[in-house]
C-alpha cells in the first residue's frame, strides 16, 4: 500500500483539506470582527499562530487514530477485517463541501461588496489626508502667524508684557525674505479663541503657528514658546526660557534666533539668525516696560491719554529710548481724533516727540508718519511736504500698515481717489483686520460711486464693532435700507439724547424741500450736542447747508468731501475757501486737478 493512499485510508488528507478550509473561513471571521472592536494587531497574529500549529496536529491525530461505530480507537488496535464502512468518510465529504461553499460565498461577499466600499473608504481616508497636509488655497507655503502669548503670571497683569513680546518676534519674522507673516490685527484677534491650531491657521491663510506663555513672578520671568506645523499639528520646535527680569531684552533675541534656526530646518528658508537679530531699545527695563504698558493701551485705543503718561516716564527715564518718542509722538498725534484731551497744543508735541526720535533713529516710519500727517491737519508746510513724509515712512517700513493709511489720507483729501484707494488696499493686504482702513476704504469707495461695494465695508466694520463714518453712509443707508436704519445711525451720533433726527433724514430724503426752519433750529442748538467723533459735526453740518460751520470744526481728516452727497458742498464758496485754507488749490496748480474739478481761469476753479 502507498502511502498516498494510506493517508487517504486514514482520512488524513480529508482532515487537512477541512482544518485549511474551516480556519481560513474563522481567520476571514476573525479579521472582520477584530477590525470592528479596534482590537490590538497582536491578537490576529496569535490567532494565526495557534492555526498554523493546529494543522500538523490535527493530521497526525488523524493519522493515529480511526473513528469506529464503538468510538474513537488506536489505529493498531482496530480490526480492518470486521470493520464495517461508515458513513464518516461521506459526512466528511459533504462538511468539506459545506464549508468550501461558505468559503467561496464569503470570498464573494468580501471581492464584490466589501472591496469597493473598503477601497473607497481607504480613497477618501487618502484625500482627506492629502487635504490636511496641503496647505488651504491662498496659504503661501513658508507662512507663519504668531498668536498672542497667554499671560500665566500669578496676578494675571502682565498681558501688555506677554503681547510685547509676542509682538516684537512677529515683528523680527516681517523681515524674513520669502516668510508670509499674518499681520498683528489679524493674528490677536484669536485671543482666547476655542477654535483648532488648523482652523485658525486656515482662517490666516497660514501652514505655521508660533504661540506661547508668559509668567512673570517677582524678578523672574518664564517664556515657553512652541512652533507647530498646523497642518499636521506636529510641534517643529519648543522651549522654555527661565531668566531674571533684567535679562528680559536679550530674550527676544534669543528666542527668534531658536525660531528662525528651526524654521530654516524645516522650511528649507535661506535664512540666518542676523535678519531676525532683535536690538534692544532700550538698556532700561522699567523704561521698557513703561513702553510696553503705552503700547498696549495706543494699540487697543483704550485710553490714549494715560499712554501718552506712560511714554513721557519711559523717555524721561531712558532719553534715549527711539521707539518710546515715536510711540509718544503717535499718541499726541492721534489722540485728538480719538477724543482725549492730551495738552494744550497736542499737534506741536506729536512733532516734537517724532523729530527727537529720528534724531536718534532716522529710519522710524511712525515718526516720519506723524509729521506728514501733522502737516496735514495744521498746514505747516505744503502738501508736498506731506506727501513726501508719507513716502519715506512707507520706503522705511513696507509692512507698517499705520503708514499706508496716513499716506492714503493725503491722497483722498486731495481729491485723487484712486491713489488712495490703492494704498488703502495695500494696508489692508498687510493687514487685512485693520478697522481704520476699511473704514477710510468704504467712504473712498463711497466716492467712487461704487455703493454696493461701499456698504459692505462699511457693514464689515460695524460687525467688527469699528465705526466712525456713520454720518458719511447715512445718505445711502436711508437710500437702502430706509429711515428706521438711518435714524439708528443719526441717534447715535452724539452722545445723549436730543438730536433733532426728523430734521435730518428730511433734508437728506427730500433735497427740494425748503428747510430754512430746519437749518435755523440747528444752528440755534448746535453748541448743545456732544458729538461721538470729531467728524460728525463738519459732516452733519454740511449736510443741513450750514457751510460755515463745517470750516469751523474741520479738525480732522476731510476725505468726506468727495462723497457724492457732498455735491453741493463742493459747489459752494466755503469749499473753495477750504481748498484754498488747506493748501489743496496750490497743489492742484501746481500737479494737475483731481479727476472731479477742474480750473477756470488763472484763480478760480470748480468740482462736480
Amino acid at each position: 500500500m502507498t502511502l498516498f493512499n494510506e493517508l487517504k485510508r486514514r482520512n488524513v488528507i480529508r482532515v487537512g483539506i477541512a482544518y485549511v478550509v474551516t480556519a481560513w473561513l474563522l481567520l476571514q471571521v476573525a479579521d472582520v470582527v477584530l477590525n470592528n472592536l479596534e482590537v490590538p494587531d497582536w491578537v490576529f497574529r496569535t490567532i494565526l499562530l495557534i492555526l498554523a500549529i493546529g494543522l500538523p496536529v490535527a493530521m497526525l491525530l488523524s493519522w493515529a487514530f480511526e473513528l469506529t461505530p464503538e468510538g474513537i480507537r488506536k489505529e493498531n488496535e482496530v480490526d480492518r477485517s470486521r470493520l464495517v464502512p461508515h458513513p464518516m468518510g461521506r459526512g466528511m465529504d459533504r462538511g468539506i463541501i459545506v464549508v468550501l461553499t461558505l468559503a467561496l460565498g464569503l470570498f464573494a461577499f468580501d471581492k464584490f461588496v466589501l472591496d469597493p466600499a473598503r477601497d473607497a473608504a481607504l480613497a477618501e481616508a487618502a484625500a482627506e489626508q492629502a487635504r490636511n497636509e496641503a496647505p488651504a488655497p491662498g496659504v503661501a507655503d513658508n507662512s507663519i502667524a504668531v498668536l498672542p502669548f497667554a499671560d500665566l503670571s500669578p496676578d494675571g497683569d502682565q498681558q501688555y508684557f506677554s503681547d510685547g513680546i509676542a509682538e516684537e518676534l512677529l515683528n523680527a519674522l516681517v523681515r524674513v525674505e520669502g516668510l508670509k507673516v499674518a499681520s498683528r490685527t489679524s493674528s490677536f484677534a484669536f485671543r482666547g479663541s476655542e477654535q483648532s491650531l488648523r482652523d485658525i491657521a486656515e482662517a490666516l491663510q497660514v501652514n505655521l503657528i508660533l504661540e506661547g506663555s508668559v509668567r512673570r513672578a517677582g524678578n523672574r520671568v518664564r517664556i515657553t514658546t512652541q512652533l507647530i506645523d498646523a497642518r499636521s499639528d506636529r510641534q517643529l520646535w519648543s522651549e522654555t526660557f527661565d531668566r531674571e527680569r533684567d535679562d528680559v531684552l536679550a530674550i527676544q533675541d534669543e528666542i527668534a534666533s531658536s525660531i528662525v534656526t528651526s524654521m530654516k530646518q524645516e522650511l528649507d528658508l535661506d535664512i540666518s539668525p542676523d535678519q531676525v537679530a532683535i536690538a534692544a531699545a532700550t538698556q532700561n527695563v522699567d523704561a521698557y516696560d513703561l513702553y510696553l504698558q503705552g503700547r498696549s493701551l495706543i494699540i487697543a485705543r483704550a485710553d490714549i491719554a494715560e499712554a501718552a503718561e506712560l511714554l513721557e516716564q519711559a523717555v524721561a527715564i531712558d532719553p534715549d529710548f527711539a521707539k518710546a518718542w515715536e510711540l509718544l509722538g503717535a499718541a499726541y498725534y492721534i489722540g485728538p481724533s480719538w477724543g482725549y484731551e492730551l495738552s494744550d497744543d497736542p499737534y506741536g508735541r506729536a512733532v516734537a516727540a517724532s523729530e527727537r526720535a529720528l534724531e536718534l533713529d532716522d529710519g522710524l516710519a511712525l515718526a516720519l508718519g506723524v509729521i506728514g500727517g501733522v502737516n496735514r491737519l495744521t498746514l505747516q508746510y505744503s502738501y508736498e511736504k506731506s506727501l513726501d513724509y508719507g513716502r519715506r515712512a512707507m520706503e522705511a517700513d513696507p509692512y507698517n500698515a499705520t503708514v499706508h493709511l496716513w499716506a492714503a489720507l493725503h491722497w483722498g483729501e486731495l481729491g485723487f481717489v484712486d491713489k488712495a484707494i490703492s494704498l488703502l488696499q495695500r494696508c489692508l493686504e498687510i493687514d487685512p483686520a485693520y478697522g481704520n482702513c476699511k473704514r477710510h476704504l468704504a467712504s473712498m469707495k463711497l466716492a467712487t460711486g461704487d455703493e454696493d461695494q461701499a456698504l459692505e465695508l462699511f457693514q464689515e466694520g460695524s460687525e467688527d464693532g469699528f465705526v466712525g463714518n456713520e454720518g458719511i453712509f447715512m445718505p445711502l443707508i436711508l437710500r437702502r435700507q430706509g429711515r428706521a436704519a438711518a435714524s439708528y445711525l443719526a441717534v447715535n451720533l452724539i452722545r445723549g439724547p436730543g438730536f433733532p433726527v426728523r430734521d435730518l433724514l428730511n433734508i437728506l430724503q427730500f433735497p427740494e424741500r425748503d428747510h430754512s426752519a430746519a437749518q435755523q433750529r440747528y444752528r440755534s442748538r448746535i453748541g448743545e450736542f456732544d458729538w461721538n467723533n470729531l467728524i460728525s459735526d463738519p459732516v452733519i453740518s454740511a449736510y443741513y447747508g450750514v457751510f460755515e460751520r463745517t470750516l469751523v470744526v474741520m479738525d480732522d481728516s476731510s476725505v468726506w468731501i468727495w462723497g457724492p452727497d457732498m455735491m453741493r458742498f463742493r459747489q459752494s464758496p466755503e469749499f473753495k475757501r477750504l481748498v484754498a485754507k488747506k493748501g489743496q488749490q496750490e497743489y492742484w496748480r501746481k500737479h494737475g486737478f483731481p479727476p472731479q474739478c477742474r480750473p477756470l481761469g488763472k484763480d478760480d476753479f470748480e468740482c462736480d
